[in-house]
């Protein structure tokens, strides 16, 4: 038997070796001592099942925010206003819609951070969590309001832990983002008229040329009521901290050195002539420091999502 399939398998591979295809054969079944063996079955895999992706939320340079995600920091959010559950109504509607949308960007922005903190290479430790659960816990009066707390806003303590962690972790990136930001800056003292057409500011900046009184003019003639009873005294003022809503009046203040009156100069609220009597390099006040901060933090994160892939779902 073990010949005549060796006799068998020979004149397949002279047939090969020839070019020949070779002609079909019978199947032979070995046997042992007269015995058939049948060759066991190959075991057909059993498909795993596919698991469901969760619905998403949105997706922020290929990171996804979960639905459930959204969901619990919107519930966060809700809790934070009892009334914002009711929807009855334009205006209960429009602040649903609100929260959704404000509820939605702190994620998306979230997730911009915790990016950025990972390629600065900032963490947070489980030290500096439980110290601010501490804190928070302090703040509250004790273990028990604290419980009353999470209660009343639906959150529980590992819900809390992780905003804390996002809390300090937003910190950190913060503080590298306006470690650059100056402490002091030039400031400008000025005066201002405002008037409404150009026609009267020609004739009062030609009184002014022939030796009017600045102050007293913008007393009897400016437009501005919360400057003309002091003579148009903007006060002392730097660029960009908002101390003056008229970026052409900041622009043509800036361009006057001490004693020098501007030409007149156009805004949405009329036409100004400006002087100037004083200017230096001070420190910066606490309050323009925090403009500073926060318009500089704006244009970081404006920068963010500009070169981010963001795919919003909802």
């Amino acid at each position: 038997m073990i010949r005549s399939i060796i006799l068998v398998a020979s004149a397949a591979l002279l047939a090969a070796c020839a070019g020949d295809p070779p002609a079909e054969q019978p199947v032979i079944t070995p046997q042992i001592f007269g015995v058939t063996v049948i060759p066991p079955a190959t075991p057909t895999p059993t498909p795993q099942p596919t698991p469901t992706p969760a619905p998403l939320a949105a997706r922020v340079n290929g990171q996804p925010i979960t639905l459930a995600e959204y969901e619990a920091e919107l519930a966060r959010y809700s809790a934070a206003l009892p009334n914002a559950s009711d929807s009855n109504g334009d205006q209960g509607g429009l602040l649903t819609a609100q929260l959704r949308a404000i509820a939605l960007e702190a994620l998306i922005e979230q997730v911009l951070i915790e990016q950025e903190a990972a390629r600065y290479d900032i963490a947070v430790s489980d030290a500096q969590i439980a110290e601010a659960l501490a804190i928070a816990k302090e703040r509250a009066g004790g273990e028990e309001p604290f419980r009353a707390w999470l209660a009343a806003t639906r959150q529980t303590e590992d819900s809390v832990r992780a905003l804390l962690r996002r809390e300090l972790l937003a910190g950190a990136v913060r503080d590298r983002v306006l470690a650059a930001l100056p402490r002091s800056a030039e400031y400008v003292r000025a005066y201002h008229i405002v008037v409404a057409s150009e026609r009267e500011a020609r004739q009062v900046l030609a009184r002014l040329q022939n030796g009017a009184k600045f102050t007293a003019l913008a007393q009897s003639l400016s437009l501005d009521e919360s400057t003309r009873a002091d003579g148009g005294d903007l006060g002392w003022f730097a660029r960009n901290t908002g101390a003056v809503l008229w970026p052409e009046v900041e622009d043509a203040a800036f361009s006057l050195q001490p004693g020098e009156t501007s030409d007149v100069v156009r805004s949405p609220i009329g036409y100004h002539i400006i002087r100037v009597t004083e200017r230096e390099v001070r420190g910066l006040t606490e309050a323009d420091i925090l403009h500073l901060q926060s318009a500089a933090l704006a244009e970081w994160m404006a920068g963010l999502k500009a070169r981010a892939q963001i795919e919003r779902f909802i």
